[in-house]
């Protein structure tokens, strides 16, 4: 996962059989003192060779942090330490191990979603179509807010299971295992929603098309399609929300509707709290207000006005907030 993230020491890819020792030698340690589960990432079955070792890592508290930080460091005690987010790259000898920390609540589903390469980040596109976001920590509703902003993420399901029949993904096939690399994407292609469209590189979102580029699984991805001559299409709508009612049915359990709507009351009133108190409106009163000063002054009110702020915004007409907004801010 961390790639070549390691920049002072050499590292060397290692085959199968050397992989499989030194993840013998790395669980042994694990077990006598770090305790905490663990899970080695999947790969289809064939393949000859690893540029890395990708380690998942169960962690109950914000304890465990500290402690697997102190595991590495001094049991370890690697030439070298890269901390991204929650991956830590390490040496071992001349191997570059990844940890990667999985809260409680997401390990079975990180699990399924790291294991095998590529999949994960291919099924993810198809979620994408619904307006869902599929990933190690589980499956999630988008919500952007009036701003066109993503503002929030609604937990719609960590049952890995569900979340395959939801895309159409065959999860008993999946448990079975993939044999060579091949497997996997004809496993991806066999889903009803599968559409050519969607994985290639100039219909990407740049951030996702910058990380593809890096991802020689990928591109095998997208030859495989090419020599193969697989060119299938899947009308999606193009008004994601008429899919709502389909994810509310499949999944009742995560009580989208309800907490879409108590969500959208909220962003309608932030609307009317951005639209009648904003910087642009004190900046029309106090022109020679700008920069750090207008912060300044915009959180004086916001502070001195407290939990009445919001209620004193949409309640108050334009002149009230002007002259509230010029008591506080002319006092001393």
């Amino acid at each position: 996962m961390g790639g070549n993230a390691l920049k002072q020491v050499k590292v060397v890819r290692k085959t199968t059989e050397d992989y499989q020792k030194i993840y013998h030698e790395i669980s042994k340690i694990i077990k006598k003192h770090l305790l905490n589960e663990i899970h080695l990432i999947k790969c289809y079955h064939t393949k000859e060779s690893h540029g890395d070792m990708d380690i998942l890592v169960r962690i109950d508290g914000i304890e465990d942090y500290t402690k697997i930080r102190n595991f590495i460091y001094n049991i370890m005690k690697p030439q070298e330490v890269v901390k991204n987010d929650k991956v830590y790259s390490f040496n071992y000898y001349d191997f570059q191990i990844d940890f990667i920390l999985v809260k409680d609540i997401s390990w079975e589903t990180a699990m399924v979603y790291f294991d095998y390469d590529c999949l994960g980040n291919i099924m993810g596109k198809t979620y994408h179509k619904f307006n869902l976001s599929y990933g190690w920590d589980g499956l999630f509703y988008k919500f952007r807010n009036f701003n066109g902003r993503l503002a929030e993420n609604i937990l719609i399901s960590n049952n890995p299971q569900k979340i395959f029949e939801f895309g159409d993904y065959d999860y008993d096939r999946y448990l079975d295992g993939f044999d060579y690399i091949e497997e996997i994407f004809e496993f991806v292609q066999r889903s009803k929603y599968f559409d050519n469209e969607m994985f290639k590189m100039e219909n990407l979102k740049h951030i996702d098309k910058k990380r593809n580029r890096k991802r020689g699984s990928y591109h095998l991805f997208l030859k495989y399609l090419e020599e193969n001559n697989i060119n299938r299409r899947y009308e999606f709508h193009k008004d994601k929300d008429l899919y709502l009612p389909m994810i509310e049915e499949f999944f009742p359990e995560a009580n989208l509707m309800s907490k879409l709507n108590d969500i959208t009351i909220r962003d309608k009133q932030n609307k009317v709290l951005s639209q009648k108190f904003n910087g642009d409106i004190v900046m029309s009163w106090l022109p020679d207000l700008q920069g750090k000063e207008l912060g300044q002054a915009i959180s004086k009110f916001k502070f001195y006005l407290g939990d009445e702020y919001d209620d004193f915004i949409l309640n108050s007409t334009y002149k009230d907030i002007y002259n509230r907004f010029m008591e506080i801010y002319n006092e001393e």
